[in-house]
């Protein structure tokens, strides 16, 4: 017998049968409750339980990213997000997985001593613009998604927001959260390239406002790369009280470590500018290298609903992030590249511990004022930051290996001595507030302002290899910086299928930014930003899929880079800006048939280098690093069934410099992804095959080496569902 498909969410609402069943039903019951209503009786109280149904759509219609809960059609910016149901079917397991369906994303490898998450956004670097719920997570680990509900990315300068950073956007991970239901989720994935991983999901009512939930993942990630890997756990419970009352608290703790061995792939072809052409097999770093980190994070929210359209809600969380890295850099002795040339092998060791108490209290007031109708946003934000690093060399240089015949077995001596410490200390209030006003039914403008006070304390101390002080290289700094930043919009709205937005936002980064300051000689500007965006946003198909496309430009002053006589000092580098359109899809065309896709064109310029005599000549006109022209993706579903689903996927990075002398480069690439599911209520049996054409293609950019991509590959998942 032919199945039938199970209808859409969003069409079950829409559909006109169903509201003229409920209008019929309200008719059938309204004698009943006029004799309770004039007999003073109490009408038993009915449940009403439904089925949701096995799969959702890819369509997000709210956000809470502008630190109140809006329709991303009232939000005049670019803004993507990315579904649990997407993630899923995708088989993503790390937040980078989740950003590939973001267009106008690239990432870069390792960049100056960072190590973790690098992710560049419409040609700026995000490094320290990722946040989980709204807050910032400033760890330099490598985030995996097991409690994530979503990822959210928020395009163009938004400081009014955020504070400093989010030049080209903000990341935003939104955390599982508990809710008043049952759930018993448990996913076990083995793949090609000795992939395991097992993650679960558990939520528990405690009772009638009060839920405990509870993730948990385990993930080894092998490689065909010799020794490299991936491996990490993580847990994160939570426990909400108040759930559906005025006022509710959470409280919630995540904890990831990491235990890997990082893989910095190959140096650059100082023929060809090109990464290295050797078969992707070969392995240039040690077994012995590692890289190990932790991550803690300690939130507590509480939420309370005066009614009237007011709520106030303070979020106070404590972040520790821990790290020890010996990597190797790989790096060709001379110009000659054959089997028998020397690959030289560096070790950039590091380790350090990053802290942060931050405070974000937000009061969101809905009134009128006449016929104007406002939602008021106010608050403030308290954060206070350490961070200490340690940088050492080895005593010995490591053995250098050939290009040919790498030997990762090789013995390192890992003696090695402090060159350096530098601690920072930081702290920052900011004021904001932001109202978004509804002059008429079709016409909203969005005005708001934020003041920060952003004070640092810099201490660097430099050790020769004997452990004495190095007071040539050792200097304490101490710098404030008072910045005003501001956000702007307007937006028509001629019916609730259509809206059209103009923006204007501004940002800033001061140099303590990623806890280094300019020396006090030399002092440089917070670096100053701008985003002016033209936009229109569609929902189509009686709702059931959205589309919006933006005309995009970003334009940064004062821009930064490192002292080449200090890499651990910045210095003024001139100007630089992106020009852009892009344009996004997602949602259901049909009832069987799910897309999620969009593509970003940037052509983006550095206007003004720094003086020759800071070492940064030959860059004025030329296309800044990790900036590609072109980025696109598609992925889309079809329903065979009320069980079987197939998908199939496709993204595309276009040719990105590795330097912003526009001398070496990665080339463009496309690479191909296909999916087949089984699911039920209680089950799912998911095949995920990545890398269809065994692409070799490089996917982080740095100077000296580029990261490679992963190749074809196979996961099969098997799921529980209660």
């Amino acid at each position: 017998m032919k199945q039938s498909l199970q209808q859409s969410a969003h069409l079950q609402q829409r559909k006109l049968p169903a509201r003229m069943a409920v209008g019929m039903l309200a008719v059938a019951l309204s004698p009943s409750l006029a004799l309770a209503a004039e007999t003073g009786q109490t009408l038993e109280t009915v449940t009403v339980e439904g089925e949701a149904p096995v799969r959702d759509t890819y369509k997000t219609v709210t956000s809470n990213i502008g630190k109140t809960k809006q329709q991303l059609r009232d939000i005049p910016q670019s803004i993507t997000v990315v579904n649990q149901q997407l993630m899923q079917d995708q088989g993503a397991a790390t937040l980078k997985d989740a950003l590939r369906n973001v267009p106008g994303i690239t990432f870069a490898a390792g960049e100056g001593g960072r190590t973790g998450d690098q992710v560049v956004i419409r040609g700026f670097s995000a490094a320290t613009d990722t946040y989980r719920d709204g807050m910032r997570d400033i760890g330099q680990y490598n985030r995996d998604a097991f409690n994530d509900d979503k990822v959210e990315v928020l395009k163009g300068a938004s400081s009014m927001l955020f504070g400093r950073g989010s030049t080209g956007g903000v990341v935003n991970q939104v955390s599982k959260s508990p809710y008043l239901g049952s759930k018993l989720d448990g996913d076990l994935t083995i793949g090609t390239n000795d992939f395991q991983r097992v993650t679960a999901d558990i939520n528990q009512m405690t009772g009638d406002h009060s839920a405990v939930r509870l993730n948990l993942m385990d993930t080894h990630d092998g490689s065909d790369r010799g020794a490299a890997r991936n491996e990490r756990w993580g847990i994160a419970p939570s426990v909400a009280f108040g759930l559906g009352e005025p006022t509710t608290v959470v409280l919630s703790y995540m904890h990831q470590e990491e235990n890997n061995v990082p893989d910095y792939g190959v140096p650059y072809n100082p023929a060809t500018r090109q990464p290295l052409g050797v078969d992707r097999s070969k392995f240039y770093g040690f077994d012995s290298d590692y890289e190990k980190t932790s991550a803690d994070i300690v939130t507590a929210r509480i939420t309370h609903d005066f009614g009237d359209g007011m709520e106030l809600s303070n979020q106070l969380r404590y972040n520790r992030f821990w790290r020890d890295v010996s990597p190797t850099a790989p790096r060709l002795a001379s110009s000659n590249t054959s089997d028998n040339a020397i690959m030289n092998r560096s070790k950039p060791l590091r380790d350090g511990v990053d802290q942060s108490w931050n405070n974000q209290t937000d009061l969101t007031s809905r009134f009128a004022t006449g016929d104007i109708r406002h939602t008021l946003l106010t608050g403030m934000e308290l954060s206070y930051e350490l961070s200490d690093t340690s940088r050492y060399a080895l005593r010995n240089n490591p053995p250098s290996t050939t290009v040919g015949n790498p030997d990762s077995a090789a013995a390192v001596n890992l003696a090695r001595y402090r060159t350096s410490n530098t601690q920072f200390q930081a702290s920052n209030i900011g004021l904001y507030a932001m109202d978004t006003i509804e002059l008429t039914r079709q016409w909203k403008a969005v005005l708001g302002t934020r003041f920060d006070r952003f004070d640092g304390d810099y201490n660097v101390r430099g050790y020769n290899a004997n452990g004495s002080l190095n007071s040539s290289n050792s200097y304490d700094l101490s710098r404030t910086d008072n910045v005003w930043s501001w956000r702007g919009g307007l937006i028509w709205q001629p019916d609730l299928a259509q809206s059209y937005y103009f923006s204007y936002g501004t940002s800033f980064n001061p140099s303590g930014e990623t806890y280094a300051l300019d020396k006090a000689t030399a002092k440089v500007d917070p670096e100053k930003n701008r985003n002016i965006e033209l936009g229109a946003k569609w929902d189509l198909l009686d709702g059931d899929a959205s589309l919006r496309a933006a005309l995009f430009r970003i334009e940064k002053t004062n821009e930064r880079n490192t002292d080449p006589l200090d890499t651990s000092v910045v210095v003024l580098s001139g100007k630089r800006h992106t020009n852009g359109v892009e344009v996004e899809g997602s949602g259901r065309l049909t009832e069987r048939w799910e897309v999620f896709a969009g593509v970003t064109l940037m052509d983006s310029k550095i206007d003004k280098a720094a003086p020759p005599s800071q070492g940064q000549t030959g860059t004025e006109g030329k296309m800044p690093r990790y900036t590609p022209r072109a980025t696109a993706n598609i992925w889309t579903t079809y329903k065979f069934t009320d069980q079987i689903t197939g998908g199939i996927g496709a993204t595309y990075v276009g040719k990105r410099y590795a330097t912003e002398t526009n001398v070496n480069y990665l080339p463009d690439y496309t690479v191909g992804n296909a999916m087949l599911s089984y699911e039920t209520k209680h089950y799912r049996l998911q095949l995920n095959l990545n890398n269809l054409s065994n692409k070799t293609y490089y996917d982080g950019a740095y100077g000296g080496h580029a990261t490679l991509g992963t190749p074809r590959e196979a996961q099969l998942t098997i799921g529980l569902k209660y």
